[in-house]
Formats: structure tokens, C-alpha cells, sequence
């Protein structure tokens, strides 16, 4: 049985997208039963799960709230001047407790997720190690005291990419 895939989406087929899915609802459905729901044998899962590891389409981890581990958490928004904002996110990207880096178009070049054991670990790394690096013109520090939503569920996961709509 082929499975259709998207213009301009060459990697991801429905069935792809199907196993994502199910996935998100639950990272540790076994593979036999993501097969039973969207009627594919286990090792065609498996084969097709190690396809889209191995493609860096999707990757397993342990989530876990920074905050109720005792720990804080910190969303971060960089400015950048004077040197290319790639150079910039490469830097940060190498820090140890930034643990997401995201070049984006509006008011910040940059924003990041940044975790610590405490709010001087915090202090040290925003203060000292952030402003350490070249380019890095003003950023904002906002502090999270509560997560209340945090989920990988979203609608819309299986209709074409925005990509594949540009062509029509």
C-alpha cells in the first residue's frame, strides 16, 4: 500500500504523519499498537519510526517542568546587532542550560529557553555568560513562575505543509 505524499513534503507521507501523531498522544504507545490503529504491521512502524529518527524528523525525550523540580525556567528575547544572528544563535546553542534557540522575524532576532537550579544560576548565566557574546545588542528576561500548558498536540499536523500550498 503506498501512501500519498505532499507536494513539496518529500520526506513526511501520511502514514508518516499518522505515526507522529500518535506518538504525540502518547511518545510510549508500542509500535504493534500504533500499528492496530492506523492498520500497519509492527516492523513497517518500526521501519518507518528508525526512517524518521535517523532523518532527524523526530526525536524521543523526557519532558519535564523546570519549576515543580525545584529548578527555574526562563524565556529570553535577544536583540542582535552588528554580526549575523546565525553567528549568535550558534554560540548560545552551545550553551549547557539554554536548552532552546530560535532565530525568528519580529521584534527579537532571538528567543530563548533557558533552565537553571536557581534564580542566581540565572542571574549568572543572563548577566555574565549572555552578555559576554558579540552582537548581543538587548534582550529581556521573562521568568516562569507556572507552566500552564506545555503540549506537542496540536490540529492541523496532517494537512500539507505551508510549503506545499505556495506551489498551488
Amino acid at each position: 500500500m503506498e501512501a500519498a505524499r505532499h507536494p513539496r513534503d518529500p520526506i513526511l507521507d501520511d502514514v508518516d504523519r499518522e505515526i507522529i501523531d500518535q506518538l504525540r498522544v502518547d511518545g510510549r504507545r508500542s509500535f504493534a499498537e500504533i500499528g492496530r490503529r492506523i492498520g500497519f504491521s509492527e516492523p513497517t512502524i518500526r521501519q518507518r519510526y528508525n526512517r524518521l529518527v535517523s532523518l532527524g524528523v523526530i526525536y524521543v525525550a523526557g519532558m519535564y517542568d523546570e519549576t515543580k523540580i525545584g529548578g527555574i525556567a526562563a524565556h529570553v528575547g535577544i536583540r542582535v546587532a552588528e554580526v549575523p544572528v546565525a553567528r549568535v544563535a550558534e554560540q548560545l546553542a552551545d550553551h549547557p542550560q539554554i536548552k532552546y534557540v530560535a532565530c525568528t522575524l519580529g521584534y527579537y532576532d532571538i528567543i530563548l529557553d533557558v533552565v537553571a537550579p536557581d534564580a542566581q544560576a540565572l542571574g549568572k548565566i543572563v548577566l555574565q555568560d549572555l552578555r559576554r557574546i558579540r552582537g548581543i545588542s538587548d534582550l529581556e528576561t521573562l521568568t516562569v513562575l507556572e507552566v500552564r500548558k506545555d503540549t506537542y498536540l496540536w490540529q492541523g499536523f496532517r494537512e500539507p505543509s505551508p510549503l506545499a500550498q505556495l506551489g498551488d
